[in-house]
């Protein structure tokens, strides 16, 4: 069964990252790194005839999403995997992303991560990972003792970055479009002040 794409994604700013693999003369093969949940982006790829795949290293979030397949009759195709040894071959994607996923780690990690999505993508292939800014107001506290950020990552909480930190991570890409967002909305009545910094990027 299938559903308008709108019902079943939030992850809007996926949108222009889906909007140049469209364009791009690669084979529509896309990674998900950090893929579980009860609403995966994956979906969107999905209605938009892509071939997905996703990895997602929480049981209870994987779990979650492998129920979203079920329901839905999607074949996501996500598994059980951790982004810094990502399980599958060398320049095996066409396009890779990370959507709110790779700030759980601890920078060291990240590092590694982004290898990793550099590794298993293809020449030319693209990628789109988001960062926590310095500037969010809401990502300081530190991880709950018993979460899996803190059991599986053994990290104490979110990473944060500087404007131009990240950078040094895209040294095999070409970065084709970069946006810091800086938002404020109301949630369950609450104001919130979010701030990430999003790269879209080329392998060379």
């Amino acid at each position: 069964m299938k559903f308008p794409v709108e019902e079943i994604i939030w992850a809007t700013p996926l949108y222009e990252f889906l909007r140049r693999c469209n364009a791009s003369p690669l084979a529509k093969e896309v990674l998900d790194c950090g893929a579980g949940g009860s609403n995966p982006p994956l979906s969107l790829f999905y209605q938009y005839g892509y071939k997905t795949f996703g990895i997602e290293i929480a049981e209870e979030a994987l779990t979650k999403a492998q129920s979203f397949c079920a329901k839905n009759d999607m074949a996501l195709n996500i598994i059980y995997g951790d982004m810094r040894n990502i399980p599958f071959p060398s320049e095996r994607f066409s396009f890779v992303y990370s959507y709110n996923a790779i700030d759980f780690m601890t920078k060291p990690d990240i590092a590694i991560s982004m290898r990793e999505i550099a590794r298993v993508l293809k020449s030319n292939g693209l990628c789109y990972v988001n960062f926590l800014s310095v500037d969010d107001a809401e990502s300081w506290e530190p991880f709950c003792e018993t979460g899996p950020a803190k059991s599986l990552l053994k990290s104490e909480g979110f990473a944060h970055f500087e404007d131009y930190e990240a950078d040094e991570y895209f040294e095999a890409f070409e970065i084709v479009r970069k946006e810091k967002r800086l938002v404020e909305k109301l949630w369950e009545g609450r104001r919130l002040k979010q701030a990430d910094i999003e790269y879209i990027a080329r392998k060379r």
